[in-house]
């Protein structure tokens, strides 16, 4: 059967393995081959229809051989013929079916050889299956002990296998994490310790002492994942790396460019229009948001939300810190650790701020810090540094709240991580865990010690007490009452070097622990001496870095805006239920101002109103007008004033405790000239004091008169004479009360000339800086924090003279204020009264003395020749009366020379007339001598005075005349009214100076004669002369009885 061969081109060997291999077939190839199959069908389906009972299954192929040889009718001989062509047709077709599925039998061949392999294969596979069941069943008759053995020997393989995997992922655990540390993939390195730590805890690990390296290993990485979780929480917290996102926000708003402004004037104007409310808001907004959201969603969701948002706030990268914190079991160590190094964290940010400033500006700082100290009121706006300081202290109290708000975002997030933990709704170990509130008095501690290093000048303390010998004592007699400021809460802990008394090695060992403390612990100060007794540092003390700028309370200035914010900004940063037992920020700011502050401010104004005005030459001049000098020590209040007033701004608002410290100055500038006065005047006491003006001073009558009198009633110049001769009646004689000493001397009187003037002066100005304001009628829409930062406002202080020129100053004052102001201004306007009066004093006690000095020293006054000759003590009055009339001419503005003058003439009849009691003899030659006296002295008074006519010392003139009259004509003078001026004592005077000289020359005659002279008519003249005075002066008294 050849046509069941392969076709020509394929080769045949016998065992040759067929390969398995799959080619593409195409459509036409598929055509062929799906033809072929289908003939090959239609020819076994003729097979089945036309043969079917020939042949069959049973069918024997010799039975069927014979059948066709058989030709009968019986045998399949007729149907040979078509047997062989259906036998011919299936070969041809099933060639077909060859030749078009040979690609595919081929493969069939392959499969069959692989299948035939793997059958035999297997039928080994089996054979040896079947002999290890044989000897399994062999085995199985073995005894108990040997199966024992036999399983724990593959326990201990499978452990050993399952070692050495874990121990393999061991080894590269230490690498791995090292490369996550790098990274910064906490998360990463904190799941890769967790894994490791459970294997090492694995029973079969544990005490494998090669893999100790490797537990330490992983324990100082666990480590130092702590420390640099530790450290980012930190750099976060107090923006160590970066400047929080809200100081740069302030910084660009300061920054906003005005036009027409330089770039001081721009930058001041931002600062004084920043809205404190409006930024204290922004600046909290990302923090509220962030409570928000940690509070609504699941920890899950939170946990799930970190990754996408950890560069969008700081504070979502804390509770990411804080979540890996509790992950591995270190949460509440860290939480120990964020408070116990939260003072030296919020010190460095101090210290760096500060520093940075320091290197940025060497020359400006250094320039800055040799500003003396008592120099004006603080810096100025065109000194550069007061940009540089704003900036500095903006930079310190931005980064200070942010820190708080760091913390108070952890005290948030701990809610939230315990709570996963707990499982329950709330934690209550949160509070317990981070109190919040020591980082909160930690932080109220520094910024006191920022406050104190650059408000409170230590030097204030002892200005008050350094002033020279003379003027130590302050003008109200006592020390100034400002308080003391607060000491340094934290007092010296570390003493090196305290117990060794000689050289000995001990103190070089001490010195060398100090350097090597110093080395360990930067930023620590060491003191210079030693506790010997211990050498550990008690507690936490901080290296004081110097300020910035010389301490006064001048630098509000530019710390109040940022420390105002922080205090509005951190308000509500505290839990409630933290908050009660501490002080929140606001009562601190308006504690610190209203306690600590204001009274540094009180002591400021003393110290400047010390160094200004007290501790200089009180007597020193300074030139107003042409001639007219006043002391400086008035000028330089002035000044001092004028720049306080601009400084605090009284005169654009009402400021009660500012005003209260202006009040304060005015006052101790009034007790500063009322104790000059006083110390002019000599001691109150009248056995030490030899000066009648105590006396006269003291006098209220006289006082009341000399009111009347300044004020312009000349009616009261003879009360005046009467009660100022009332302590002096025997002025005339020799060894009374009344002396040179009880009048100024030269220095004396040019003191209290020009302390006049300087009152005068005073009196000019002061009372016009009043204004009465109700500060009731303020409305209430004000902020309070407005409200706080218009009440410790320092503004500029500009030149005095622009504020002379433009006269604009004023001081807003209230009902209280404004009578304390008025007590201040009626204290100058008596002082003023009382330097005139004492001037008016001093002017007569120079005439009473005088002319008691000329009866004193001229006992003879019956002349034998008459005399033109002007006396040397009333000379002398009238040298020192132009002397005094210049001086007044020149220091007194307006009428203030004549007010000491007018009168003066009253005074010296009253003088002249009195002194006459003095004078035993007088003849005609006498009185034309007092006479001459009397015109003399009252022509120089009318050139002393503005209006000569005024003065009149007519009344002297006429006494003396009658003196040189006789009884008579002094009767028809009485009865004409014209002696209304003398009293019954000075009639009786000038009848006894008529009758005087007649009555020496009888006295002498009778002394020369031996015997007693029957009679003196002269006697009996004057006696009754004398009688009929006296009667005269009855009847006058009865008759002004009746008309009474």
């Amino acid at each position: 059967m050849d046509y069941l061969n392969p076709t020509t081109g394929r080769t045949t060997m016998g065992r040759r393995a067929r390969a398995l291999s799959i080619n593409s077939i195409t459509e036409h190839q598929q055509n062929a081959m799906n033809t072929s199959l289908d003939n090959l069908q239609n020819d076994l389906s003729l097979i089945n229809s036309q043969w079917n009972r020939t042949l069959t299954e049973k069918t024997n192929p010799l039975e069927l051989a014979l059948a066709f040889l058989d030709d009968t009718s019986v045998g399949l001989g007729h149907r040979y013929q078509e047997f062989n062509q259906l036998k011919s047709q299936i070969g041809a077709h099933l060639q077909d079916v060859v030749n078009e599925h040979s690609q595919v039998f081929n493969a069939n061949v392959a499969s069959y050889g692989k299948t035939v392999a793997c059958i035999t294969e297997a039928q080994e596979n089996t054979s040896h299956l079947k002999r290890n069941l044989n000897l399994v069943n062999e085995n199985i008759t073995m005894q108990k002990g040997s199966l024992m053995e036999l399983n724990e020997s593959n326990m201990k393989f499978s452990r050993t296998i399952s070692v050495l995997s874990s121990v393999e992922e061991l080894l590269q655990l230490p690498e791995k994490v090292e490369d996550h540390i790098r990274n910064e993939e906490y998360k990463d390195v904190q799941k890769s310790l967790e894994r490791g730590f459970q294997l090492l805890n694995n029973e079969e690990l544990k005490n494998l002492k090669p893999l100790k390296p490797i537990r330490q290993q992983l324990e100082l990485q666990e480590h130092v994942l702590f420390n640099n979780l530790i450290e980012e929480l930190h750099n976060i917290i107090y923006s160590k790396k970066n400047t929080p996102d809200m100081d740069n926000d302030l910084l660009k708003t300061i920054s906003i460019t005005q036009n027409g402004f330089t770039s001081l004037e721009n930058y001041l104007y931002n600062i004084a229009n920043i809205d404190i409310m409006k930024h204290s808001h922004d600046i909290n907004s990302k923090l509220d948001i962030f409570v928000q959201n940690i509070g609504n969603p699941t920890t899950a969701s939170i946990r799930t939300m970190l990754p996408a948002n950890l560069e969008e706030s700081e504070y979502y990268r804390i509770f990411h810190l804080l979540s890996l914190l509790h992950d591995i079991n270190r949460l509440p160590t860290a939480l120990s650790i964020l408070i116990n190094r939260s003072k030296e964290e919020i010190h460095n940010i101090i210290l760096k701020s500060t520093e940075k400033v320091r290197k940025k500006n060497p020359t400006l700082i250094k320039m800055t810090m040799d500003i003396p100290i008592d120099n004006n009121l603080g810096l100025t706006v065109r000194d550069l540094s007061s940009m540089i300081m704003r900036e500095c202290f903006w930079e310190i109290f931005i980064k200070l709240l942010f820190a708080m708000q760091a913390h108070r975002a952890i005290f948030e997030s701990l809610k939230v991580i315990q709570t996963s933990s707990v499982g329950s709704s709330s934690s209550p170990s949160t509070n317990a865990a981070y109190r919040i509130d020591k980082v909160w008095n930690k932080l109220l501690d520094e910024i006191l010690r920022l406050l104190s290093r650059y408000l409170n000048n230590p030097a204030l303390s002892v200005t008050n007490n350094n002033i020279p010998t003379n003027n130590k004592r302050n003008r109200s007699g006592s020390r100034s009452a400002a308080p003391a400021l607060p000491k340094r809460e934290n007092p010296q802990i570390f003493n090196l070097q305290d117990n060794i008394d000689d050289g000995s090695a001990a103190r070089n060992h001490a010195g060398e622990l100090k350097a090597l403390l110093k080395d360990i612990f930067p930023g620590f100060a060491v003191s210079s001496n030693m506790d010997l007794e211990s050498i550990y540092i008690k507690d936490e003390s901080f290296e004081q870095e110097e300020s910035l700028l010389p301490p006064s309370v001048f630098n509000m200035k530019v710390i109040l805006e940022p420390f105002l914010l922080f205090s509005e900004a951190s308000s509500k940063l505290l839990p409630e239920a933290l908050s009660k037992n501490t002080t929140l920020s606001m009562k601190f700011f308006t504690d610190y101002m209203d306690k600590q502050f204001y009274p540094k401010v009180k002591l400021s104004f003393d110290a400047l109103f010390v160094t200004k005005v007290e501790s200089n030459n009180p007597y020193a001049l300074e030139n107003i007008e042409e001639n007219r000098n006043i002391f400086k020590a008035a000028m330089d209040f002035q000044n001092l004033l004028y720049s306080t007033l601009a400084v605090t701004n009284t005169t654009n608002a009402f400021r009660k405790k500012l005003i209260n410290v202006i009040l304060n100055l005015l006052e101790k500038f009034y007790q500063y000239y009322l104790n000059i006065f006083k110390d002019l005047l000599g001691p109150a006491d009248a056995k030490l004091n030899k000066r009648f003006f105590q006396t006269w001073l003291n006098n209220d009558i006289l006082m009341n008169y000399e009111d009347g009198i300044l004020h312009g009633d000349e009616t009261k110049f003879s009360d005046e004479t009467k009660e100022i001769f009332k302590y002096c009646k025997q002025f005339f004689k020799k060894g009374n009360s009344l002396t040179k000493n009880s009048m100024f001397n030269t220095i004396t009187v040019d003191i209290a000339i020009h302390l006049t003037s300087t009152i005068y002066w005073i009196n000019s100005w002061l009372p016009q800086l009043k204004k009465i304001v109700n500060p009731d009628n303020t409305t209430g829409t004000e902020l309070e924090v407005d409200t706080l930062r218009n009440d410790w406002t320092f503004f500029e202080a500009t030149g005095v003279s622009k504020f002379e020129k433009v006269g604009s100053l004023n001081i807003l004052l209230d009902k209280e204020s404004g009578a304390r102001f008025d007590d201040i201004a009626l204290g100058f306007s008596s002082l003023q009264f009382k330097l005139l009066s004492v001037l008016r004093f001093d002017t007569r006690g120079r005439t009473i003395y005088r002319i008691g000095r000329l009866f004193q020293n001229v006992k003879i006054w019956n002349l034998d020749v008459g005399s033109t000759e002007l006396d040397q003590n009333v000379a002398s009055l009238i040298s020192e009366l132009r002397m005094i009339e210049n001086k007044l001419n020149q220091q007194l503005p307006g009428t203030g020379k004549d007010k000491v003058i007018a009168g003066i003439d009253v005074t010296a009849n009253s003088a002249f007339i009195a002194g006459a009691q003095s004078i035993s003899v007088m003849n005609s030659n006498g009185v034309k001598k007092m006479v001459r006296n009397i015109n003399v002295l009252q022509h120089t008074l009318r050139n002393l005075y503005s209006d000569p006519s005024k003065i009149n010392m007519l009344e002297a003139t006429e006494f003396y005349g009658l003196c040189d009259s006789n009884e008579n004509e002094l009767f028809q003078r009485i009865e004409d009214g014209q002696l209304e001026y003398c009293s019954i004592d000075d009639l009786k005077t000038i009848l006894r100076l008529q009758f005087s000289e007649e009555l020496d020359k009888q006295a002498k005659r009778a002394s020369m004669t031996s015997t007693r002279t029957a009679s003196r008519p002269m006697n009996a003249r004057y006696d009754d002369a004398m009688k009929k005075l006296g009667d005269m002066k009855k009847l006058d008294r009865s008759n002004s009885t009746k008309k009474k």
